[in-house]
């Protein structure tokens, strides 16, 4: 008789959160590519007890999918992109700055569009790379940038005032 132990079906705590992720990656290219995002950014990092999804250097949301805990969670500032996945009473702060939406037994696929809003909002909240171009004239006409590299335009910072609201130049300036 042999004392080795054959561990034959193991399934890597992190997998159900591998799979899915796998599931809804098409969509999160189609909806960072829609703000001028790069798929090549998108990755997914396991942690001891969860999984989490990046942008770039940016934290888009958490996954668990492990045992009996089943939720997202988004860092507080995002909790709007994923409000309609859970009724309020499944939905709270957490430590660390994070909102928690437990899934229940909904599948996350169904979950795909929220989570692709909160993959948007990561991508919006990349630290700026400089503050304008030579285009902040026909950016502030067009009330959006307009720096024809989506993936390199996402470093402006005037983008991010633009997006805001605030236009400071040409014959769409609203601030003083």
């Amino acid at each position: 008789m042999s004392d080795q132990l054959v561990f034959s079906g193991f399934e890597p705590p992190h997998a159900k959160e591998s799979a899915v992720f796998q599931e809804v990656l098409p969509l999160l290219k189609e909806m960072a590519a829609s703000i001028g995002g790069v798929a090549q950014s998108i990755v997914i990092k396991h942690q001891k007890t969860y999984s989490s999804i990046w942008y770039g250097p940016v934290l888009a949301f958490r996954l668990r999918l492990r045992d009996t805990a089943r939720y997202i969670e988004v860092p507080s500032a995002s909790k709007d992109t994923v409000a309609e996945i859970a009724p309020p009473e499944g939905q709270k702060a957490v430590t660390g700055g994070f909102w928690r939406v437990n899934l229940g037994d909904k599948a996350v696929s169904d979950c795909a569009v929220p989570l692709g809003r909160a993959l948007q909002d990561a991508i919006n909240r990349l630290p700026k790379s400089w503050d304008c171009c030579s285009r902040y004239m026909e950016c502030s006409n067009a009330k959006r940038c307009v720096y024809p590299d989506p993936s390199l335009a996402l470093g402006c910072g005037y983008r991010k005032i633009l997006a805001s609201g605030k236009i400071y130049y040409g014959e769409n300036r609203n601030v003083d």
